[in-house]
């Protein structure tokens, strides 16, 4: 019970006769910050999760259509210009419709001609990258409700800490005006 009478004071939900005009606007400012991010956050997070988990669904469907094919390396280029860290192969592959395709890419350095590669291409043949799985998409609507919160908070915070560095520059000053004004007092 003592631990949460501790809370209470030490954030201000209580009616201590000592505290200052400054210690209830801080208090004030605080309480304002915290009604706002719990009223703002969670309807944020939700809108942004609801839309990014539609997209990602959207997106399986649309690549559902993807095909896994073996390709053949044709060659391999080595390293060239600056900058260019790995060597590039040359793939060719038939696509489903029986129509021949190559495309570069970049290679490792232990590819050899004539060895297969399996890659996964569209309905016409073109090279995709791999669809995306239901994991991707729970991971982004997950990743995506956290930073909606966070972009939510984090100004509030920001807002909540620049008043309380104010406020207690203020209630440093009001303590030196207390001292130099109990200096100046007559002592008997």
């Amino acid at each position: 019970m003592e631990r949460l009478g501790h809370v209470r004071r030490r954030f201000g939900f209580d009616r201590n006769d000592l505290r200052r005009t400054v210690d209830r606007r801080q208090w004030a400012v605080g309480a304002g910050a915290a009604v706002l991010f719990a009223g703002l956050a969670p309807p944020a997070s939700v809108a942004v999760a609801v839309q990014s988990y539609r997209t990602g669904v959207e997106a399986e469907q649309r690549q559902a259509a993807y095909h896994r094919v073996e390709a053949r390396v044709t060659r391999v280029k080595p390293r060239e210009g600056a900058g260019v860290r790995r060597p590039s192969a040359e793939l060719a592959w038939t696509s489903p419709d029986d129509r021949p395709h190559t495309a570069v890419i970049p290679a490792d350095t232990s590819v050899k001609p004539g060895t297969s590669h399996r890659i996964w291409v569209d309905g016409s043949g073109a090279l995709v990258r791999a669809p995306r799985t239901r994991a991707d998409t729970v991971a982004t609507t997950t990743v995506s409700g956290t930073m909606a919160v966070a972009v939510v908070g984090l100004p509030l915070l920001a807002v909540y800490f620049s008043a309380r560095r104010r406020y207690d520059r203020r209630r440093e000053a009001m303590w030196d005006e207390s001292w130099a004004a109990l200096a100046h007092r007559e002592t008997f």
